[in-house]
């Protein structure tokens, strides 16, 4: 189910996108992970890190989510098998109960917020210890930020970004849900979409404010 014109929170999925799990108990122990495969009532997905003990279990209850254009899309579904090989790969079935959308009411704005960021996981390695000090945002939300950058990232980087809000700053930890190259542009510039997967209340709250105010001058 859904809020009225909304559309289904599973019609949005597709392979090679970055949604994130979280076991209902402690929702903040999030997972990134990429759709392999859809199939009736089953999601597949890969785990673009290995990672030594996952926060979930065989037959557990877990929430997905993803975001997109300031909007998270979440329903709960059961963990039908975890493969624990070099590429771990994880299988659940949306529940034919409670699958919901929510529409969080994120202050999302087209704006040019001067942050900085750190590479601490990635694919290729040799991009982990990068460091980009001065870019901007395409847009941003308290969900999650657009940018663009040379570095070819991928679905599943982890990010350590610091926004330079005016006199403030706020921290947060992120990962890459989407790189797509821009059209005809001969700098080889990606767009990057950032879903944050840490941000504290308190920062939350700082970055709410600054962009409802941000918002009202405009």
């Amino acid at each position: 189910m859904g809020e009225k014109g909304i559309i289904d929170p599973l019609a949005g999925l597709k392979v090679g996108r970055g949604i994130s799990i979280s076991p209902l108990v402690k929702s903040k122990d999030k997972v990134a992970a990429i759709v392999t495969n859809i199939s009736h009532a089953k999601i597949f997905l890969k785990l673009p890190r290995r990672i030594s003990q996952l926060p979930f279990r065989e037959g557990e209850r877990v929430r997905i989510n993803y975001w997109e254009e300031g909007i998270i899309y979440c329903w709960d579904a059961e963990v039908v098998k975890i493969t624990r090989s070099k590429k771990r790969r994880v299988t659940v079935s949306t529940l034919g109960e409670g699958v919901t959308l929510q529409w969080r009411n994120y202050v999302r704005v087209r704006a040019s917020i001067p942050f900085s960021f750190a590479v601490v996981d990635a694919a290729e390695s040799g991009l982990i210890g990068e460091k980009v000090l001065n870019t901007k945002t395409q847009d941003i939300s308290t969900g999650g930020l657009a940018f663009q950058t040379s570095l070819l990232l991928k679905a599943g980087d982890k990010l350590e970004i610091e926004l330079h809000l005016a006199s403030q700053r706020v921290s947060a930890f992120g990962w890459v849900v989407r790189c797509e190259p821009l059209e005809r542009d001969p700098r080889h510039i990606n767009l990057v979409a950032i879903q944050f997967l840490q941000l504290k209340e308190k920062e939350q709250m700082q970055l709410l404010q600054f962009l409802a105010a941000f918002r009202t001058t405009r």
